[in-house]
């Protein structure tokens, strides 16, 4: 069983799906088709063909008339920017059309050279009128080139629907919106991991330093304990001191006590050898006068 789609299947499911819109042949294509103008308004800008969806980037592309008619012969494909760093590694900076996270995380100074990048995948022919956003790509406003290539928007001359095109650009800038968010929560992660890589390393220094704290607690309590204990020592020895000198106060005071009264006997003892004194002088003058 082949899964390949025919160009003449895809024509009859879309006259299936949109009965009222007028007949689609099969497309005419040039053998070689000459694509030699690059546009740098239009480099890189998405390519979105209603009904089939995003086609790829565009590189470049080139005229040609038929029928009396303007075709444009769009080469188209994908492209990418690449950085190489000083140490070598090269880093993908826009993809798609859209900065990646390197853009942020890296200054322009940190890269020897840059290069681009072209991976061509096609082309494809559209009528100049079916470029229905081209002048507002061109402009800058839109990020988006959406070609009508089957008219299933315009119908039978009708109007492109704005809504459909403001839809679809609104859709590409949040994309584009989501994706810088997404690069913006992937630095905070790597900045978040970075700053818990540094607490850790903090609270590793400060576990070890509060180990080191521990161990000279635990010698210091022990020192403490051993003073302490000599004190203890020394006060016992001080009451001991005490003691002693309480009792050598009272020998002491009673030594003075001694004195004192010895020094009254001796006084006492003075004054009865004077009055002894005195009565034997007396007496011997008796003595003498008789």
């Amino acid at each position: 069983m082949s899964w390949y789609i025919s160009p003449d299947e895809i024509i009859s499911g879309i006259r299936k799906r949109y009965p009222t819109e007028k007949l689609i042949g099969p497309p005419q294509r040039p053998i070689a088709p000459r694509v030699t103008y690059a546009n740098e308004n239009l480099y890189g800008v998405m390519i979105y063909i209603y009904g089939e969806g995003i086609k790829g980037q565009y590189l470049r592309h080139g005229y040609f008339d038929r029928e009396g008619k303007r075709y444009w012969a769009i080469e188209y494909g994908w492209v990418t920017l690449y950085g190489r760093m000083y140490d070598g590694k090269i880093l993908p900076l826009v993809v798609l059309g859209v900065p990646t996270r390197f853009v942020f995380q890296h200054k322009p100074a940190e890269f020897v050279g840059f290069t681009l990048e072209e991976v061509p995948l096609g082309y494809l022919e559209c009528l100049e009128r079916q470029m229905i956003n081209v002048d507002r790509v061109m402009r800058g406003e839109d990020p988006v080139l959406i070609i009508d290539k089957y008219d299933l928007l315009r119908g039978d001359g009708a109007p492109v629907p704005s809504e459909f095109i403001d839809r679809m650009i609104e859709q590409h800038k949040l994309i584009a919106t989501l994706q810088n968010t997404l690069w913006e929560y992937e630095k905070a992660i790597k900045d978040y991991k970075t700053t818990i890589a540094m607490l850790q390393a903090r609270v590793a220094k400060l576990q070890e330093l509060t180990n080191s704290y521990e161990s000279r607690l635990i010698k210091l309590g022990t020192e403490v304990t051993g003073v302490q204990q000599e004190l203890i020592r020394l006060r016992e020895e001080v009451l001991v001191r005490g003691a002693e000198a309480e009792s050598l106060e009272e020998a002491r005071r009673k030594l003075r006590d001694i004195m004192d009264d010895l020094t009254e006997i001796v006084e006492d003892i003075a004054g009865w050898v004077s009055t002894l004194k005195r009565t034997v002088e007396m007496k011997k003058k008796e003595v003498e006068s008789r």
